[in-house]
């Protein structure tokens, strides 16, 4: 049994500290049950900006990816729109098929290419193949939200076209007759060609400036009149003209800039002359 004195020893002391213990209800006491607040001001300031620069960057990726497919649409309604029209000879001119690529970049907010629009690079668009129309852009991308200016990459985009030749294994695969000569004729002609490169089919077209049309020449030294067709003025604000040509043109889809090329036996070629220049 315990002796009397101890007993008023442990009771002495349970006393003693029930009265050191603050009360919940006191100032002290609510304080004692909260967690302490600088370690969340802490992690706040830590993880506030780490999320932030993890969101921004990856709205800056979706905005990079967004523009890749603009720029891949943009070259794929070109390259259809061009294999369609070089073979009706009614452009040829890389000039103008890199302008009408960047006129639709025009006023795009945000391009995510060093330089900008300037930055794109079309030199490796190639026109001048008989059967394909090969549309390619080179940039340097970026990320729009790159503070450290890590992010600097090579990108290339890249439409291949067979162009609308009427044959369907291409030039080299036309499952002619080889005993047959086949010749070009285009539409409501007098002539037939033997080269479908003749320049009396296949026009090289380039635009110059009205004022100076007049004193322009082809290649027979003769100088450029008024197309019958659109009735060009000096004053339009596109001119074009061709090499072998003789007159001059407001537009490219002008009827003498058109040519409607097609392939026929020899034999079918009725009275219509061989052409002066590929005829033989």
């Amino acid at each position: 049994m315990l002796s009397f004195d101890f007993k008023i020893h442990i009771l002495s002391k349970t006393v003693t500290e029930r009265t050191n213990q603050k009360p919940l209800g006191s100032k002290e006491g609510v304080f004692r049950l909260l967690p302490k607040q600088g370690s969340l001001a802490v992690e706040a300031a830590l993880v506030v900006p780490l999320f932030l620069f993890f969101a921004l960057t990856l709205l800056s990726c979706l905005q990079l990816l967004q523009f890749s497919i603009r720029m891949q649409q943009i070259l794929f309604e070109e390259g259809l729109l061009l294999s369609e029209k070089i073979y009706e000879s009614k452009a040829q001119d890389e000039t103008v098929a890199v302008s009408e690529m960047l006129s639709k970049l025009q006023g795009a907010e945000g391009i995510p290419v060093d330089g900008g629009i300037q930055g794109l690079d079309f030199g490796g668009c190639n026109l001048s193949d008989p059967e394909f129309t090969d549309l390619s852009v080179s940039y340097k991308a970026k990320l729009m939200f790159d503070p450290f200016g890590l992010f600097r990459r090579d990108f290339c985009q890249h439409v291949l076209f067979h162009r609308w030749i009427g044959y369907e294994n291409g030039l080299n695969g036309r499952g002619w007759e080889e005993d047959e000569i086949y010749v070009y004729i285009t539409e409501d002609s007098e002539v037939y060609h033997r080269s479908r490169n003749c320049t009396h089919i296949r026009l090289a077209i380039r635009e110059v400036t009205g004022s100076s049309v007049g004193d322009l020449k082809n290649v027979y030294g003769e100088h450029y009149k008024s197309c019958r067709h659109c009735h060009a003025k000096p004053t339009d604000a596109h001119i074009y003209i061709t090499t072998d040509g003789d007159c001059y043109h407001n537009s490219l889809s002008c009827s003498g800039l058109s040519r409607s090329v097609r392939a026929i036996p020899l034999s079918q070629v009725g009275n219509r002359r061989p052409c002066s220049r590929c005829g033989y």
